[in-house]
């Protein structure tokens, strides 16, 4: 995956939540670790190739939480959020 920073712009599509098994950012939390959010922005060919769900299993796996939506420019904006190690492995 490429992640970049998210540049400051309003897109009308509706956000999909990152939904995870457990207790998600609030089992994160509760542990010692920085917590880190990050804004992103992916380009390329990320619109009809399930890049969506294929996030949001791999935040599922991961232990983050967060959300993602495609744009109407034809890329895909999120934000994901936890411990630091793991929003970095994402």
């Amino acid at each position: 995956m490429c992640f970049l920073p998210l540049a400051a712009a309003a897109v009308s599509a509706p956000r999909i939540p990152l939904r995870l098994l457990g207790r998600g950012l609030a089992a994160a939390m509760s542990t010692s670790e920085p917590l880190k959010s990050v804004d992103y922005e992916v380009f390329g060919r990320v619109q009809g190739v399930w890049f969506r769900m294929y996030t949001e299993d791999e935040a599922k796996k991961i232990g983050v939480v967060g959300w993602v939506k495609n744009t109407s420019k034809g890329t895909v904006t999120g934000q994901v959020q936890g411990p630091e190690d793991k929003v970095n492995s994402i």
